[in-house]
């Protein structure tokens, strides 16, 4: 242990590391595309069960749960295959995931509620239209931040 470590080799040394840490947390963000398509989901199964007809509701199941499970489990691989720690979301990005949940599930029951005792046709499909939008535009932006979260918690990063 004589040798001595010079300062520009630890530098770059830690350089590998953060950048490590951010392919890290790149890999285990939710893309863009899987907010569209549990948006288009939910709407697909809203509609599907308010048609009342049992094959379209079969076939809406079927559709939802197939592509929930493929679309979570293509988006969970990557994630799986690098584990990311624990710490990198701390209990703010937990907090933060659900509250964005309850908010969006807030808004699209009280909408589907308020627009059937108005007698509207479909009112929940037409509740989750507004819940799918919520998504597609409040996901990324979900994203983005739990992102930043996760790059400040990192080990080695600047508090």
């Amino acid at each position: 242990m004589s040798e001595q470590v010079h300062p520009d080799e630890a530098a770059r040394a830690l350089d590998q590391i953060r950048n490590r840490q951010e392919q890290v947390i790149n890999v285990s963000v939710v893309p863009a595309w899987y907010w569209w398509l549990v948006g288009g989901l939910i709407v697909a199964l809203a509609a599907a069960v308010e048609s009342r007809e049992p094959v379209t509701i079969g076939v809406g199941v079927t559709v939802f749960v197939l592509g929930i499970l493929g679309g979570t489990g293509w988006v969970v691989r990557g994630a799986v295959r690098v584990q990311p720690r624990n710490e990198l979301l701390g209990g703010r990005g937990v907090t933060m995931i659900l509250g964005f949940v309850a908010l969006v599930l807030g808004i699209t029951l009280a909408v589907a509620f308020s627009l059937a005792a108005a007698g509207v046709s479909y009112p929940a499909t037409l509740a989750n239209l507004l819940g799918a939008v919520l998504l597609i535009v409040g996901g990324p932006m979900l994203t983005r931040t739990l992102r930043r979260v996760m790059l400040n918690n990192r080990a080695g990063a600047s508090r």
